[in-house]
């Protein structure tokens, strides 16, 4: 417990309130005042490594006590390194060094080494820096030019863009030399952006330089880039001094800041995450007493993991506060994404942690729904299809794409989506859309049943694909057209002809989607990537009836027999537990390619018996993959496009 608050507190030159500290340590510290800081000091007072500042009661990392310098007394070393690669725990080293010292806020002296590395240079580095395996012949070695530029840098404070890689490559050099790494602190331009220029959604050194105005010279040579680097430093100490920031301890407090305003910490440790699979997935976060915190699902587990523990812009609050208590992560693999999504949707549902918000896992779908209210229904948008949304038409990629189709069909069929139940008064005023005639108004008794009845038809119609109200809407959308073009109406022309092509999609859409939700039944069959097994899905009435690995034509065959006995049973209203699997599948279909994985459309009761012979095709087909094709993203071509 002592260590992850002091790892806390050395990124946090300034210190850390009670209440920060306990976040730390407490999923739910408690309302009780004099418990967290008395349990602090019992906890800490002991420790040498903490010091508790009585003026601003605040806990501090002693090692920090000599960080609170005024940043005018402060001299820095601005430094910027060309290398073989990306890492240098993977063979790549130090080819240039480039530094500009900066002190009292004035460019001083610059330095700028090649470095020989002993081995040809990569093709890609010499063309994107110019330097040549000639230009490196007979220079000095890393050794002697570390030294040189150790003794050029004193104890300057370093400043780099994107610290954390130069860093790295200066104290992997100080290491393999039997020497210490870097003791002095280190500032990072691109850090110090994400705060001090929030606007830029890019926060490379080309981008920030042009953001200031910065000429690009000599770029991708380590002086020229140490000498753009130190520009935007020196702008950045402008802005720091506009905000009322003097010290070095408050930089270094204000890089290692995260969006809320908190330092970014994650306790859990990158050893961690690098050991983890690359495929898909489902995580589970614990914090340091083992309870369960959050559960998510991945594409890929390691990649995934692994940006909880960047700064990213994008974390919420809520986010920030989870990645500070998790101490623990636990990994179980997918064979698909699919998989991978329907695991996490039933972890989530059955063990209910602290961090996931209700439906936020699910997939953006949205779907067109006819209330059972009558004898006038309503047409809105349902998030889920269930037995309370009545009829439904989709699925839709959002709530904003189906707002778009509903005008479209209200427009055509005149229904009327005002909410609640209607009690129709011929005395009583219609509502806007009855008033410009988007509605035939039953509210004010203006349609009868019947004939509001003709109406939902055929909407339903429509949206089955009935292609005499296809060719009708068409004509009745062209005449609307060229009427207004006739008139010299020429916008209303053009957003009917915008009518006319959202006919076009919802039409097509209709076509290849629309069997999803109207109580039809499939099969979805996927090669695994975790071994030589199929994924398989049978959903029947719109619910996922069964989800199963088969690895034989027997385990098949048995499949194919629940699927003719429950259909043979009847359709089934769709539940609240069976909501989630339904808009996940529906969501796959919608975006899945054209040959990922099969699909068998069941029509009717002995349709899986008819059919069974295609299942084994597809069966084998998948079975005889090998690991390495099936893990380099399969995709399978789909014999019945529904």
């Amino acid at each position: 417990m002592r260590e992850v608050l002091h790892r806390y507190l050395l990124e946090r030159p300034t210190g850390a309130t009670v209440r920060e500290l306990l976040d730390l340590i407490f999923t739910q510290p408690g309302t009780d005042a004099e418990f967290g800081p008395r349990f602090l000091r019992t906890l800490l007072q002991g420790d040498a490594r903490f010091a508790f500042r009585e003026p601003d009661q605040r806990w501090v990392a002693v090692v920090h006590e000599a960080l609170a310098a005024s940043l005018a007394d402060t001299e820095f070393v601005v430094v910027d390194l060309e290398t073989t690669g990306g890492s240098p725990q993977r063979g790549s080293t130090i080819i240039e060094i480039g530094a500009v010292r900066l002190d009292r806020a004035r460019r001083a002296h610059r330095f700028s080494r090649l470095i020989d590395p002993g081995r040809p240079l990569p093709p890609f580095i010499t063309r994107l820096t110019g330097i040549t395996d000639g230009m490196l012949a007979g220079q000095p070695r890393l050794g002697e030019v570390i030294a040189e530029f150790l003794e050029f840098a004193g104890d300057r404070v370093v400043v780099a863009h994107n610290a954390r890689f130069d860093v790295s490559f200066l104290n992997a050099a100080l290491t393999a030399g039997g020497d210490r790494t870097l003791h002095q602190p280190s500032l990072c331009t691109m850090r110090l952006a994400r705060r001090l220029v929030p606007q830029l959604r890019r926060r490379g050194l080309d981008a920030v330089a042009s953001h200031f105005g910065i000429p690009l010279l000599d770029r991708h040579r380590a002086l020229g880039d140490a000498v753009m680097t130190a520009e935007i430093f020196l702008r950045f100490l402008e802005l720091l001094a506009a905000r009322g920031i003097q010290r070095l301890d408050q930089v270094l407090d204000l890089q290692a800041s995260a969006r809320d305003g908190r330092v970014f910490f994650c306790p859990l440790p990158r050893s961690t995450v690098t050991r983890l699979p690359e495929r898909p997935g489902v995580y589970r976060f614990y914090d340091a007493a083992g309870k369960l915190l959050y559960i998510g699902k991945a594409k890929s587990l390691r990649r995934r993991v692994q940006h909880y523990l960047s700064n990213a812009g994008g974390h919420s609050h809520k986010t920030l506060d989870l990645i500070r208590h998790v101490h623990a992560v636990k990994t179980e693999e997918a064979g698909s994404e699919l998989e991978a999504a329907l695991m996490e949707a039933e972890a989530i549902r059955t063990e209910q942690p602290p961090y996931n918000q209700l439906s936020k896992h699910l997939p953006r779908i949205a779907f067109l729904a006819l209330t059972s209210d009558a004898p006038f229904p309503r047409l809105m948008i349902s998030s889920r299809p269930t037995a309370r949304s009545g009829r439904c038409f989709g699925p839709f990629r959002s709530r904003e794409s189906a707002a778009r189709v509903i005008g479209l069909v209200t427009r055509l069929f005149k229904l009327r989506t005002c909410p609640g139940h209607l009690h129709p008064d011929p005395a009583g005023t219609p509502c806007l859309q009855g008033q410009i005639g988007a509605c035939t108004a039953p509210c004010v008794a203006q349609v009868s049943p019947p004939a509001y009845g003709e109406q939902v038809a055929l909407f339903a119609r429509l949206m089955a694909g009935d292609e005499a109200v296809i060719e009708w809407a068409g004509r009745e959308l062209a005449g609307q057209r060229e009427a207004h073009a006739a008139a010299l109406r020429f916008e209303a022309a053009a957003r009917v002809q915008r009518d006319l092509e959202q006919l076009e999609r919802v039409v097509r859409r209709q076509r290849t989607l629309g069997w999803i939700v109207a109580q039809h039944h499939f099969l979805v069959l996927q090669p695994s990537l975790l071994d030589g097994t199929a994924l398989a899905y049978l959903v029947v009435s719109g619910r996922l009836a069964w989800r199963c690995r088969l690895s034989s034509s027997g385990e098949l065959k048995d499949l194919a027999a629940r699927a003719d006995e429950s259909l043979r049973r009847g359709p089934r209203p769709i539940r609240a537990a069976d909501i989630d699997g339904t808009a996940i599948i529906a969501a796959w279909l919608r975006d899945r390619g054209e040959r990922d994985g099969f699909v068998f459309r069941l029509e009717d009761a002995s349709a899986a018996s008819r059919q069974l012979a295609d299942w084994e095709a597809a069966l084998a087909s998948i079975l005889a993959r090998t690991p390495q094709q099936v893990d380099g993203a399969c995709r399978l071509a789909t014999p019945s496009e529904p």
